[in-house]
């Protein structure tokens, strides 16, 4: 005679102890896939908090962004920038409007006039051509001082162009 408990014909097909047992497999899958997840956000979570807690932002350069992407991003024109574009166009001979700081439809069309007579890129930003036009005013201002001068060294030059150094005719 044997002593102990009888199992019988125990079966788990309806127990509840299948229930129980498929429950704690789910919950050991979900902890397992939090701990991943919690390996994979911790290096991501410490780079976006300082040391007391606080959220740390970074410039979009230090994460090894393309350099040209960053160029690519043009400030737009302030008020004193505007006015001197406005002022840099009338003097090379366009109509802006009144020089007033206000970027209007008399300036954007004095610019898209620019960029056709200076055969700028047809994509040139706004401060593209206030740089160029604003070269363009001290190429003439350092051509009229040569000129006042009888100094015609002070003139920019094309790197072909030989530069004739003035005769004083009183001078001489």
């Amino acid at each position: 005679m044997t002593s102990g408990v009888m199992w019988g014909n125990l079966s788990f097909e309806n127990s509840p102890m299948k229930s129980h047992i498929q429950g704690l497999f789910i919950l050991l899958g979900v902890g397992i896939a939090l701990l991943a997840l919690a390996n994979i956000a911790a290096p991501v979570l410490d780079d976006a908090f300082g040391e007391d807690g606080a959220i740390v932002a970074e410039s979009g350069a230090d994460d090894g962004a393309d350099p040209a992407v960053d160029e690519a991003i043009v400030v737009p024109l302030d008020g004193e920038e505007v006015a001197l574009l406005q002022t840099n166009l009338t003097d090379l001979g366009f109509d802006p409007g009144p020089v007033d700081g206000i970027l209007g439809n008399g300036t954007r069309s004095a610019i898209n006039e620019a960029i056709v007579e200076y055969q700028l890129d047809i994509s040139a930003s706004d401060r593209e051509v206030l740089e160029y036009t604003q070269s363009l005013i001290d190429a003439l201002a350092a051509a009229d001082a040569a000129d006042d001068s009888g100094d015609l060294s002070l003139i920019p030059q094309a790197d072909d162009e030989p530069v004739e150094p003035a005769v004083d005719a009183a001078a001489g």
